[in-house]
């Protein structure tokens, strides 16, 4: 046997790797640990003082001031979008008035001019001033305000009321929003009354998550009432035991039956006018639901229609509205 054809034992033994059983990677879990109230230093006492307090209290003073810490970076980091939102906005309505000749306020002018009336009508019910705080109405209120833009700005525009503006709204509107006085009576009208005291009765549908109902078009002639609450789903049913003990007609939005939820999730009183608003441009509810709902709330990005019994009541306008 030549020397080449010699291999030495040990490198023969490491051409086969040995056999072991088979074991798990160690896992290291990472904890972020957030300030100790033994070393925290507060912001708004004396430390001494500070120290003095039951350990419960330095706790909870503690979370409330990184509490506050964060809310305000939270607000700057707000503030920077709606400027990159404003940045983009102005851009594009740049290149608009560049390709047309044209400038901004024309363009404008020039489109709410042109644009239709669809003869619909909706109703934006305040009645629930007394069951939403402070920062509620702070929300509701801006909502209404993206309604009146959004009802301005589209293809075919709808009769949009708001009905019993009335309490801490009202009051938000007449000191916070000021300018609301200025808005245009083809898009919003403002009344103190309820919408019982204006309308027809058999011409209102109140939509409501909670309906066993299912629309599926809208009428010339009708008035839709979607609730102007924010409760976070506090007051189940409220908007239909309302409806129901007015005695008027009452449907939820066909959601289920053209996109999968991924959870009951809670839709803005704006998300909701916004579809309804798509569907009277489009006639079509799909592209109105996928234009609008936010891409976190589908289940998966195929958006198959529901089948069978998984359509429920998830999909209409309380505005804490359900969805």
């Amino acid at each position: 046997m030549s020397d080449a054809e010699k291999t030495p034992e040990k490198d023969q033994v490491c051409q086969t790797p040995p056999v072991c059983e088979e074991t798990k990677p160690e896992t290291t879990r990472i904890v972020k640990a957030g300030p100790s109230v033994k070393t925290y230093i507060p912001k708004t006492m004396d430390l001494d003082e500070f120290k003095k307090l039951p350990l419960t209290q330095q706790k909870k003073l503690m979370k409330h001031e990184l509490w506050v810490q964060r809310a305000d970076e939270l607000k700057e980091i707000k503030k920077q979008k709606k400027k990159q939102v404003r940045k983009r906005r102005n851009q594009r309505q740049a290149q608009e008035a560049a390709e047309t000749g044209m400038s901004r306020c024309s363009l404008k002018r020039q489109k709410l001019e042109t644009q239709e009336n669809s003869n619909i009508g909706f109703v934006l019910d305040m009645a629930f001033d007394d069951k939403m705080d402070e920062k509620e109405i702070k929300s509701i209120s801006s909502q209404v305000m993206r309604c009146y833009s959004a009802n301005r700005q589209a293809a075919k525009r709808v009769n949009l009321h708001m009905t019993k503006l009335h309490g801490k709204l009202r009051e938000r509107f007449d000191t916070a929003m000021p300018h609301h006085v200025g808005w245009s009576s083809d898009h919003v009208q403002m009344h103190e009354k309820e919408y019982l005291e204006l309308f027809d009765k058999s011409d209102l549908v109140y939509l409501t998550a909670d309906s066993p109902n299912v629309i599926e078009s809208l009428e010339p002639g009708k008035l839709y009432v979607i609730g102007g609450i924010v409760d976070k789903n506090r007051y189940p049913r409220l908007t239909l035991n309302k409806a129901e003990e007015q005695g008027i007609a009452h449907a939820q939005l066909p959601i289920a039956k053209y996109v999968k939820m991924s959870t009951r999730k809670i839709m803005t009183v704006n998300q909701i006018f916004e579809m309804l608003l798509k569907f009277i441009e489009t006639n079509d509810w799909k592209t109105a639901f996928m234009d609008v709902i936010p891409q976190r709330k589908f289940k998966n990005e195929d958006e198959e229609p529901i089948k069978g019994d998984e359509a429920s009541a998830e999909d209409s306008s309380d505005s804490s509205a359900d969805d």
